[in-house]
């Protein structure tokens, strides 16, 4: 199973066709978090740029832009689209008021309906997806799921961050500090939330894939748990028969085997011959419960520890 990533999604996404106000949608969240103007020699308007380093999502965006505004790039260079009546562009998107002034703070109000298509904008233009694969050896923790938005506006990733709180994903805002500049970070980070968001922009194939990852961990998971639990059990089962083991030696070396009541002997002796039996077939081997063994063992180390302190004692008396 190949690990999902931020660019599989984004592919997936540029090869779907939208079309009417849902492409409006889209191409507003896109170019609000990526946009530039500039205003060229001898030129009186404003051209219109965006800032993307995918050559597959610059294409994309740039066919909506030439089918939708029925306008060209005005740049002979694939990597760096201009489009020329940046304002008529600008305004249709919401981001321009009809006064010319900028909406940098929210998400435009017309496109409340669209909403699904709106974050699917911003996804391409400054989201990104983290999601952990089966081998991954840090897929068990909840951080190994990530899927954020980036934003250089306090006010828009707050009002962002309302509008998937409206549709249903729940998200959390950090601000993080660069040395030129200061960052706001929309994010969610458990595997439920971030299958929603996914849901929500139409990405279903990544739906699908990070459904069975997650799938995938939880048996890993699962088993790693089971695995555990074994170990834990056969090592405590280990050392109680070592305890045992030496609580009958310290009573055959120092007062003999056979001065203990019949039932500790038998019991010791079932030991003594079966050092690797676990306790429970023991017990079934004696015809008795393995809690009932258990009590004949303990009473043995009783007396082990009893005789031990003996010597101690005596020994401590001989050196005085």
């Amino acid at each position: 199973m190949s690990n999902i990533n931020g660019s599989d999604v984004k592919r997936e996404l540029t090869a779907k066709r939208v079309k009417g106000d849902d492409r409006l949608a889209l191409l507003s969240g896109f170019l609000r978090v990526t946009f530039s103007l500039e205003r060229r020699p001898r030129e009186k308007d404003m051209s219109l740029g965006f800032d993307c380093a995918v050559d597959f999502v610059r294409r994309y965006i740039s066919d909506c832009i030439m089918d939708e505004f029925k306008v060209s790039s005005r740049s002979d260079d694939d990597e760096l689209p201009v489009f020329a009546d940046a304002v008529r562009l600008l305004t249709a998107l919401g981001i321009m008021t009809d006064d010319g002034s900028m909406a940098l703070d929210a998400v435009p109000q017309k496109f409340e309906n669209n909403a699904p298509y709106y974050v699917r904008g911003v996804f391409l233009g400054c989201g990104s997806l983290s999601v952990p694969s089966a081998e991954d050896a840090r897929a068990e923790r909840r951080s190994g799921y990530h899927l954020e938005f980036s934003f250089t506006n306090e006010g828009y990733a707050n009002d962002f961050t309302r509008l998937l709180m409206r549709n249903g994903i729940v998200s959390n805002r950090t601000k993080e500090r660069t040395r030129s500049s200061e960052k706001y970070v929309v994010y969610v980070k458990d595997s439920e939330g971030v299958s929603d968001g996914l849901a929500l922009i139409g990405a279903e194939k990544a739906v699908l894939e990070l459904n069975e990852a997650v799938v995938a961990l939880s048996v890993k998971s699962s088993v790693n748990r089971r695995n555990n639990c074994d170990l834990a059990n056969m090592t405590r089962t280990a050392n109680a028969a070592v305890g045992v083991a030496e609580a009958i030696e310290i009573i055959s070396a120092k007062q003999g085997l056979d001065t203990l009541p019949p039932k500790l002997l038998e019991a010791a002796e079932a030991r003594i011959n079966s050092p690797d039996v676990p306790l429970a077939k023991l017990a079934y081997e004696l015809g008795i419960s393995k809690s009932g063994l258990k009590h004949r063992y303990d009473k043995i180390e009783e007396i082990a520890r009893r005789l031990s302190k003996v010597g101690t004692e005596a020994a401590d008396k001989g050196t005085k």
